[in-house]
């Protein structure tokens, strides 16, 4: 008996590889020292499959950062929360990002110096769009509740700017171990702002 596949297996299962190569050469070699016909070669495609799947060595470093990031893995996590007190469950998930972005921290270097030098009107960080909008979801369900007031979006942004700005900075404080009380206080600063 066949097994009948899906139609688009071999398309995701090549985006995959492509993804995955392109992670690790990023990481190891810079987004300047890596040529897509290099990530092509270590994913097993030729480089005209790699532009037909991205357009552009631009585009494959903001889908690989996208795949990275783990979108709907966050969303899984959100939707695994106790549904009850919001300053536990935000300590909860500024742990779990923060383990994240600590297990991401090559990637996000190479991004933020990637961004650094783009010539086009965005921001300089853009961030994970999937992480980002999980969150402000998960804040405007909270907004809806009157348990927080503001802007979803700008809330979610500003917490997980709060975040990043610990795990790049964690290097440069010396201090190899998450500390709690740290991300206890920035979750009682954020509440302190955005608290109905």
């Amino acid at each position: 008996m066949l097994t009948a596949q899906r139609p688009h297996a071999g398309v995701e299962d090549t985006r995959a590889r492509i993804l995955g190569a392109a992670r690790v050469l990023f990481e190891s070699n810079g987004t300047r020292g890596t040529t897509t016909r290099e990530v092509a070669e270590l994913a097993g495609v030729n480089e005209a499959t790699l532009f037909r799947h991205f357009g552009s060595k631009r585009a494959l470093l903001d889908a690989m950062r996208e795949a990275a990031c783990g979108g709907e893995g966050f969303r899984s996590f959100l939707a695994a929360l106790p549904d009850g007190d919001v300053a536990a469950d935000l300590r909860t998930i500024a742990r779990y990002e923060v383990d994240q972005m600590t297990a991401r921290r090559a990637m996000m270097c190479i991004s933020l110096a990637e961004d650094a030098t783009a010539t086009d009107d965005a921001p300089e960080w853009r961030g994970p769009t999937g992480v980002l909008n999980e969150l402000a979801d998960f804040l405007a369900v909270k907004v809806a509740d009157g348990v927080l007031s503001g802007d979803p979006m700008l809330m979610a942004r500003c917490f997980l700017g709060t975040l990043f700005s610990y795990v790049v900075g964690k290097k440069l404080w010396a201090g190899a171990a998450q500390d709690d009380s740290t991300l206890d206080r920035v979750v009682d600063v954020f509440l302190n702002g955005v608290a109905a």
